[in-house]
């Protein structure tokens, strides 16, 4: 028999025993080139989006680690170190300054403490005859518990007292056991003179209220701070043992008192170490971002061709994430402004308003490993430190701080999340010695003339941004030209890691270019699979008409192959004759 090619089907002897379940195959694997193209297809839709998964994984990554260290507190660290740890330790935030403090403690505070100088043999022992009342007076509150049942064991009204509704936010009861009776103890639960307790009246107890000896006073802390108050007998006092008022800054745990006269030393210091690190830690987060979108958008040139990576000419990955990041990276910080020199030799605007101006820049070296890179100068961070660490701090972990360049007006507040970090020019109008107008930014404000207020209407970046004017003198006030010597200028400054986790939140958030990009390629692949499933039908339909087809010709060949055997037998029948 003859062999025949056609394509890629190959089939050998047509007539009995024609393989022709191998012949509908191989129509049928020519038929399916179009959907092995189509899942191919759909095959390099479906990796974009796992490297637009990645990405944004490593995104949220960043943004959480920025998280850590996008306010003053977390950026900037400061220690404080104590000449006695057992009388005295303390904590300092960003805003306390590099100083030391000589610190006397003359007494510490104390809350109430009351105990029964007699005793009952047991816990279980009743210690109510009758139906009684316990009244007793906390600070200025006096608080009577009633109905008190006849029989109520020590430990039964101990537990009354520390679960009444009255009474549980105010005093505790416990007992102390002398090695022979249980003595029931009442404390007031605060610290301070104010928070004596006194116990006014029992009724049906086996205590009455002069049984009650007060075996501690309520009493506040006293403190000097550097001598002062300079009196002997007088002091600075507070109802707590943890102070945070006395100097901004730093907070005092007081521990022990000193002996007359003498002093426990703190000094407080800019942990620079740790910023250093924070900031090579900003720069190594940065870049692993960037040289994931350079690998993502890589283009592979050689002497006669380009080739491009998964996500080359991806507007989404290469403008509205990467290019973003990069001039987050590059540009002033919001809020902030350019340091100058002014001609009276002073100076006006943040002393760091810039990355670059901290040793941050971004490697250039055209074809480069390293191209397009962050890179740190450590000796021009140093330098800034050593210069002025709060500057370095504010530009990095500044989070809403708000500050005026006039002393015509300040800042009050903002609201978060609503108000806008950035520069506000505003002008005001003082008429009759009446606050009437204001404008922030050209647009009409908010004003409350009675509290010589201005607030940033809604609906603007200002929204929401309280300022006081402190200049009642009739006139109009600011210039329009922020950069001139009368304008007045508020600055609402966000720091590059506040700036960044900001963005972050857009770039990854549902309406963020990357679940965009996927949620578009997603759709892609939704109408491959449509266009698959539609040529399995047909390809179906085609295989199902081959097999009838190659049936009726496999029983015609049948047929023919029968009657050949009979004419075959019946000339050899006629040669034999």
């Amino acid at each position: 028999m003859s062999d025949y090619t056609s394509g890629n089907i190959n089939f050998t002897g047509l007539g009995s025993g024609t393989d022709f379940q191998s012949l509908i195959d191989g129509l049928i694997k020519l038929e399916r080139v179009h959907i092995n193209r189509l899942e191919t297809w759909k095959s390099s839709w479906s990796d974009k989006v796992e490297k637009f998964q990645e990405l944004n994984t490593a995104l949220l990554g960043l943004q959480t680690s920025l998280k850590s260290m996008d306010t003053l507190d977390e950026f900037m660290s400061k220690t404080v170190t104590t000449s006695d740890s057992g009388t005295l330790t303390a904590t300092a935030s960003a805003e306390a300054l590099v100083s030391s403090h000589a610190i006397e403690i003359g007494q510490l505070a104390t809350n109430d403490i009351h105990v029964t100088d007699s005793g009952v043999s047991s816990l279980t022992e009743s210690i109510f005859s009758s139906t009684g009342e316990f009244t007793f007076t906390y600070g200025s509150e006096t608080v009577t518990l009633s109905n008190i049942s006849a029989g109520t064991s020590l430990q039964g009204f101990v537990n009354l007292i520390n679960s009444h509704v009255d009474s549980r936010s105010k005093i505790r009861a416990t007992t102390i056991n002398d090695g022979t009776n249980y003595h029931l103890q009442i404390y007031g639960l605060d610290l301070g003179a104010d928070n004596q307790v006194t116990i006014d009246n029992t009724v049906g107890m086996v205590f009455n209220r002069n049984d009650f000896d007060e075996t501690q006073d309520a009493l506040n802390s006293q403190i000097k701070v550097d001598g002062y108050p300079p009196a002997p007998g007088d002091w600075i006092e507070r109802d707590t043992n943890t102070i945070g008022d006395v100097i901004d800054g730093i907070t005092l745990n007081l521990k022990n008192t000193n002996a007359a006269g003498q002093t426990t030393a703190i000094g407080v210091v800019t942990d620079k170490e740790g910023m250093k690190e924070n900031v090579q830690k900003f720069v190594d987060q940065n870049n692993e971002i960037r040289q994931m979108i350079k690998d993502l958008t890589s283009v592979t040139t050689s002497s006669d061709s380009a080739k491009g990576s998964i996500l080359t000419g991806n507007y989404g990955v290469e403008l509205l994430v990467g290019q973003r990041m990069k001039d987050i990276i590059a540009s002033k910080g919001v809020g902030f402004s350019w340091y100058e020199q002014l001609p009276n030799g002073d100076y006006t605007g943040d002393r760091y308003s810039a990355l670059s101006q901290l040793g941050i820049l971004t490697n250039a070296d055209s074809g480069g490993a390293n191209m397009g890179l962050l890179e740190l100068d450590t000796d021009e961070l140093n330098k800034a430190l050593d210069a002025d660490p709060m500057a370095v701090a504010m530009l990095f972990s500044a989070n809403y701080e708000g500050s005026s360049d006039s002393p015509d007006v300040q800042y009050l507040s903002h609201i978060n999340g609503t108000t806008k970090a950035g520069d506000y020019n505003v002008q005001y109008e003082i008429s009759g010695g009446q606050l009437v107008s204001a404008t922030i930014n050209g647009q009409t404000a908010a004003v409350d003339a009675a509290n010589w207020q201005i607030t940033g209407a809604g609906g603007t970046d200002a929204a929401g941004m309280a300022i006081r004017v402190e200049n009642h003198t009739d006139g109009v006030y600011g210039n329009s030209n922020s950069d001139a010597s009368d304008a007045i200028n508020i600055f609402l400054k966000l720091g590059k890691t506040g700036e960044m986790v900001e963005a972050l939140d857009d770039m990854t958030g549902d309406d963020g270019p990357l679940k965009i990009l996927q949620d578009n390629y997603d759709s892609i692949m939704k109408n491959i699979d449509k266009k698959i499933a539609s040529e399995e039908d047909r390809i179906a339909l085609k295989k199902r008409m081959l097999t009838q087809k190659y049936s009726r010709l496999d029983a015609l060949l049948g047929n023919y192959q029968g009657k050949s055997a009979q004419l075959t037998a019946s000339v050899t029948q006629l040669m034999k004759a």
